[in-house]
């Protein structure tokens, strides 16, 4: 026989304002057989099932914390069911929410009557609660009709009467009142005299006192649909179930999703949001939910590392990104940025953000994550590069010059290149062109700094007699500059009848901090950058020559 979850009944009213976030939940047990009686709880919304598995003080009772082996063994329902979920077909559960019968309104009339008579019948003055509710019942009380409905079923001044408890929920649940609905429910999925168990029936009806608000009826419809009782089995519509339980607040949902997440059946889940479903459970008080945080990961570097290695790199880089901006780990920050930078399964590229991460890291001297920051804000300034700051350009400048002087990183010669070619960096330097551009070319074979520093070293050679200008430096801004121009945005029209190669910047390999390998990945060609800035032209003046579609 399948585990039922069980609760005593208790004398309840209507809850206030329905919450709709998922802080400040109440938390419950569900019953399998007894039924409820709902009391106010200022702290739950109108609308919300109260706190039904909390005693008077506010305290969690005994037969919540045995609910524990019951979360367990749903868990294990789930995995049977995901097993079979290949075979089971979609049912298309409906779980959208459905209007809510109204609660007696605080201070009126209806609402000091009802207070009044739980207080009797939790003193064992049950006549006189009886008294109550039935003149309530003219006026339409769905409190007094649920709460009438207990009496005949537990039957505690007289015999248990199950058909006047049905026929007076009924009318209650007519109207979608969740207390009504749920204590329906639980009688059909346990039967009674002259009626045999009709889980179908339960199911139906526990869904739809979970529509209208009763978490606890979400939380029993998800475990009968994992374990298929009164519905085929179905893994997906149990987790929807679950889900919705969560979302209205029911904290040993919150621990089982919580579960699932970790376990890896939730696709959309991972050991991030298992931590938070946890968190939530513990903020409500749920004995379990400690250990179970306790049971994770610690969430640092290595951690993340892990993941990383293991190929699960969207919770890789989830990990990192929030160690990185929410705990201050610049190592993680250069992983986080190195990501955004190189993209990865689940992970898109992202130039900004990665400059932004990586940035963090070089400032604090984490190893290669200088060189990284400036290949970020080098790719992402050829897409949008009116979002960055120039001084960011002229850090990112620094990087490169950092790199190609203390680490021979040759393509970094040519990083420094690049900031100082085009003007819209408001760099500009012609020295730092033919210090980082003899390096990158002659030590590094760079094609784009080839294609910018020879023909500007060229001219600082004596020129031919024959094509002498009034300087040297004229002759180079007029002849072979223009053919560095036309090279970089047409195909290297000029340069290239020597070279025999189209001009592009071609960046270093992104450099990987946690492997002996670099991830290879080349800088967009810096013809896009032309595209996409409109042309801006070089730092010097020169001449475009008509076949250039850039100029």
């Amino acid at each position: 026989m399948k585990e039922r979850l069980t609760m005593e009944a208790t004398i309840v009213g209507p809850p206030g304002g329905r919450i709709n976030s998922v802080q400040g939940r109440c938390i419950c047990r569900c019953t399998g057989g007894a039924a409820t009686v709902f009391k106010r709880d200022a702290g739950v919304g109108a609308g919300h099932s109260p706190r039904r598995g909390e005693n008077q003080a506010g305290q969690f009772s005994k037969a919540f914390v045995v609910g524990g082996l019951f979360m367990l063994r749903l868990v294990k329902a789930a995995l049977l069911a995901a097993s079979f979920f290949g075979a089971a077909h979609a049912q298309n559960l409906v779980i959208t929410p459905v209007p809510e019968a109204p609660w007696a309104e605080p201070g009126s009339v209806t609402y000091l009557q009802n207070e009044r008579a739980k207080t009797l019948y939790a003193s064992g003055q049950y006549e006189e609660a009886r008294q109550i509710w039935e003149s309530l019942i003219p006026y339409g009380s769905l409190e007094a009709h649920t709460n009438l409905g207990v009496y005949y079923r537990q039957g505690k001044a007289v015999t248990p009467d199950y058909d006047k408890a049905v026929a007076l929920w009924q009318v209650a649940a007519a109207q979608n009142f969740p207390p009504a609905l749920y204590n329906l429910a639980a009688l059909y999925r346990e039967g009674w005299p002259g009626h045999p168990a009709d889980p179908q029936k339960a199911f139906e009806t526990y869904v739809m006192s979970a529509r209208a608000g009763n978490e606890t009826a979400a939380y029993v419809a998800a475990q009968m649909a994992f374990n298929g009782e009164g519905v085929p089995v179905n893994f997906e519509d149990g987790h929807r179930l679950l889900r919705l339980s969560a979302d209205l607040g029911h904290p040993n949902a919150f621990l089982t999703m919580g579960k699932f997440d970790e376990l890896g059946l939730n696709p959309e889940g991972d050991l991030l949001s298992a931590r938070e479903w946890y968190e939530k459970a513990q903020s409500m008080g749920h004995p379990m939910a400690a250990s179970a945080i306790a049971s994770l990961p610690p969430l640092d570097i290595e951690f993340a590392t892990t993941l990383m290695r293991q190929g699960r790199h969207r919770q890789a880089f989830d990990v990192a990104y929030d160690l990185c901006w929410h705990r201050d780990d610049v190592y993680a920050c250069e992983l986080a940025g190195r990501y955004e930078l190189l993209g990865a399964d689940g992970v898109a590229r992202n130039y900004f953000n990665a400059s932004m991460s990586l940035e963090r890291a070089c400032d604090a001297n984490v190893h290669e994550a200088c060189v990284n920051f400036a290949h970020a804000v080098a790719e992402g300034s050829q897409r949008t590069p009116e979002i960055y700051p120039r001084l960011l350009f002229r850090k990112a400048e620094n990087s490169y010059a950092a790199a190609c002087d203390h680490e021979e990183n040759y393509n970094a010669c040519a990083g420094v290149v690049f900031f100082n070619y085009y003007p819209y960096f408001g760099l500009s330097s012609r020295d730092r062109i033919m210090k980082y551009g003899a390096r990158g070319c002659i030590q590094g074979g760079n094609q784009f700094a080839c294609d910018v520093w020879m023909p500007m070293f060229n001219a600082s050679l004596p020129a031919v007699p024959r094509e002498r200008s009034s300087s040297g430096f004229g002759n180079f801004l007029g002849n072979t500059l223009t053919a560095v121009v036309g090279g970089l945005a047409a195909g290297a029209e000029a340069y290239a009848a020597n070279s025999g190669s189209s001009s592009s910047y071609s960046g270093s390999s992104y450099s990987s901090a946690s492997s002996s390998q670099s991830s290879t990945g080349s800088m967009r060609d810096f013809n896009q950058y032309l595209r996409a800035v409109n042309s801006i032209g070089t730092a010097y003046s020169a001449p475009c020559p008509a076949s250039n579609p850039y100029c």
